[in-house]
């Protein structure tokens, strides 16, 4: 029995080590991915020490998908830039985001115009060369961008709207600096200059466009998102109504009643 009891100690020692090698030193495990763990007093992964609320989604409690990317869209859309041939309302699409960025345990906190492309999700936007950011995706693909809605100063009524109107959209995805030889890259610049420009000035340069969109290139780091997911908080906000005071979730009318603040969109 004694015997037995020791095949049995060791065992679970073995088993202790297979999870996080006792032999290798704090940075080699921490290189591979795994974190201090002070209650269990030795190492877990990296994904299991995510927080409850970036991964616990309470699936009765979303949109359709669909509804979370309008909504996403609608956030995002910047100013009207031009109508189509139905009448309908085409938008600019460019806003000003933070973009995080990291590198060599260092991070990045940027302010960066996107235009986003609402056909694919992704977006793009045009860098000065061997900025921060552009040194720090070319060695750290990951980033996270968020764009949020600030209350100009004299709209700003204490208790009232300081929270109940209050949204932003948060965006995971990878980045990567784009060969301005590409296509990607021509299609980017092309987007952005018709904001710049505006829709008729952008279609008045007729033959000038490729010359245009070459200098461009030239000159420029260009940045392309893919995002992964679309995270969209306090959508239930009435931000698109005028005296609006109180978020739609507390009224038994809106179609966000009882949803939640935090609406996920998945891109891919």
């Amino acid at each position: 029995m004694k015997k037995l009891g020791m095949l049995f100690l060791a065992a679970l020692l073995l088993a202790g080590c297979s999870t996080a090698p006792a032999q290798k030193t704090d940075a080699e495990l921490e290189a591979e991915g795994w974190v201090k763990n002070p209650e269990a007093n030795g190492y877990i992964k990296m994904e299991d020490a995510l927080t409850t609320a970036s991964v616990v989604i309470d699936e009765s409690q979303q949109l359709s998908q669909l509804e979370i990317r309008d909504l996403a869209l609608d956030y995002l859309r910047g100013w009207p830039l031009k109508t189509d041939e139905a009448g309908q309302t085409i938008y600019a699409y460019r806003e000003m985001y933070q973009i995080a960025t990291s590198y060599n345990n260092e991070p990045g906190l940027s302010s960066v115009e996107f235009v986003l492309d609402p056909q694919t999700m992704k977006l793009y936007a045009s860098s000065e060369k061997g900025t921060e950011k552009c040194v720090h995706i070319a060695k750290n693909p990951k980033v996270v961008l968020y764009w949020y809605k600030q209350i100009p100063e004299e709209e700003y009524i204490a208790y009232k709207n300081d929270y109940f109107n209050s949204y932003g959209v948060q965006i995971k995805g990878t980045a990567k600096l784009m060969d301005p030889a590409s296509e990607e890259a021509q299609k980017a610049a092309a987007l952005y200059l018709e904001t710049l420009y505006g829709a008729e000035g952008w279609a008045a340069m007729g033959e000038k466009q490729p010359t245009i969109i070459a200098k461009l290139l030239e000159v420029n780091d260009w940045i392309e998102i893919d995002p992964t997911e679309y995270v969209v908080n306090s959508l239930q906000w009435s931000y698109n109504k005028e005296g609006s005071t109180r978020p739609e979730w507390y009224d038994p009318e809106s179609p966000y009643f009882g949803k939640s603040v935090r609406q996920v969109y998945y891109v891919h």
